[in-house]
């Protein structure tokens, strides 16, 4: 039960006991009480709690269940940091967030000690690396899955009802809004600390079947929103165990649409790392998997993300079947039909995805056509957007020939997007810098070059 011994006295636990009104033996009892729940068998007494007491560091299981033990008793959440035991959590611990199979009541834990790493700006989370297996061994669960039983915990802490979960979908709203208009790095550290101190707890809280399926299908769709935001900060591995677990909460949920949506996230992330073949995968299960369920709006997304992955493979007619498919579901859409979150992927960012493609393509002509359209139809709230399209017309401008043109549409895209916090669209950036690096004599791409090192100096000069 423990694994190595401090000199130290733990004065954390003992103020989180204190605070909980809990004795060792209460504390002992609990926890052996939460192990029996989780099916492990553990020997714990009084006598080890005051081992704890003295110093003594417990295994990051036993950490866990002490935790939750003094949230239940006290009513409030308490981390592994508030009782002194955040340094027994492993690196084999945030490799746990990589399964998507277990229990759904795994998964609070999961998100907690990963929310943890999260705030702590912990690199062994943030350079964590991205394990592809791990795509493909979820995506086949979410496909075999079949409804999960509820289960009651009459005792568990805190109470959640249908006011709760609504303040988890309008909070999500307004953080993805930040996201759309000043990129993935803006307000995160809050968008992860309500995640953390306010939803996280409710997944190990006390509710009735229906509130619990609404609240692990809004649970899902905000931890989607957090790997999203990970993933637009270049924090790949980060943002892969964000996505897993979001997708075991999709699940447990029986909303099929958002385990669609997370699955296509998932094959966005594999085509933009060049996994083109995983991402083809996961974009064709989240269509199998949502094929009888799904409203026209997700499976034009779903095919989008098919098509994208097809382009990186340079198979234009693949890439072509998919981005028809994308239109004809999307033509057939009612927005009245759809889930709330598809409500961004409208007729710009359909004609954006295209663009995008025949970019990847290096088809400039059809390219311009859709970025076009992505241009004068898309919203200029979505700024992120408009920068990435921009980037694309110049892009496409340089696979014409017209590096002169190009640079003056990226002199546009990077004032545009200003502060914008994106380490995708620094990719962007940088990408063209480099297409245009044999035609530094143009007077418009010094200009170009000038302004990105004045905004962008880790681009170089």
């Amino acid at each position: 039960m423990e694994v190595n011994v401090s000199r130290m006295p733990n004065v954390a636990l003992a103020q989180a006991m204190r605070r909980a009104d809990c004795s060792n033996s209460g504390l002992a009892s609990r926890v052996r009480q939460i192990a029996q729940n989780d099916g492990i068998s553990l020997s714990c007494t009084h006598v080890d709690v005051k081992r704890w007491l003295d110093g003594v560091k417990p295994r990051s299981a036993t950490a866990r269940f002490i935790a939750e033990a003094l949230s239940q008793k006290a009513g409030m959440t308490f981390s592994l940091d508030d009782i002194g035991l955040g340094s027994v959590v492993t690196p084999e611990t945030l490799e746990a967030t990589l399964a998507h199979g277990g229990g759904i009541s795994d998964v609070g834990s999961l998100l907690l000690g990963l929310t943890r790493r999260d705030l702590a700006d912990d690199p062994v989370a943030l350079e964590s690396v991205i394990v592809p297996d791990a795509w493909s061994e979820a995506l086949i669960a979410w496909l075999l899955s079949r409804p999960e039983p509820h289960q009651a915990r009459e005792n568990a802490r805190p109470s959640v009802g249908v006011w709760d979960v609504h303040a988890i979908r309008a909070t999500t709203e307004i953080f993805a809004n930040m996201g759309f208009q000043f990129g993935g790095g803006h307000a995160r550290s809050a968008l992860i600390q309500y995640y953390n101190r306010e939803v996280v707890p409710m997944l190990n809280g006390k509710f009735t079947e229906p509130v619990g399926r609404s609240l692990y299908a809004a649970a899902a769709e905000i931890t989607e929103l957090v790997a999203w935001t990970a993933y637009d900060l270049g924090r790949h591995g980060l943002a892969q165990r964000y996505f897993l677990q979001g997708l075991r909460l999709a699940q447990a949920s029986g909303d099929r649409m958002m385990g669609g949506l997370l699955l296509a996230d998932m094959s966005h992330q594999a085509n933009y790392l060049g996994r083109y073949d995983q991402a083809i995968q996961l974009a064709r299960a989240a269509q199998e998997g949502c094929k009888d369920v799904s409203s026209a709006t997700p499976m034009a997304l779903f095919h989008a993300m098919e098509a994208r992955a097809h382009a990186g493979n340079g198979d234009e007619a693949q890439c072509a079947r998919a981005l028809l498919q994308a239109e004809k579901y999307f033509n057939k859409r009612n927005v009245e039909d759809d889930p709330p979150w598809s409500r961004y992927f409208d007729a710009a960012e359909l004609a954006s995805e295209g663009a995008h493609c025949y970019r990847d393509l290096r088809i400039p002509s059809q390219a311009m056509e859709f970025v076009g359209q992505a241009v004068d139809l898309c919203d200029p709230m979505y700024v992120r957007t408009l920068a990435f399209d921009r980037l694309v017309q110049a892009a496409s401008y340089v696979h014409m020939g017209q590096p002169a043109k190009a640079a003056l549409v990226a002199l546009e895209a990077v004032n545009l997007a200003g502060p914008l916090k994106s380490a995708r669209y620094l990719r962007y950036v940088r990408d063209l810098k480099a297409d245009l690096a044999s035609f530094g004599g143009e007077d418009s791409v010094r200009a170009l070059n000038t302004l990105i090192a004045e905004k962008y100096p880790s681009l170089g000069g």
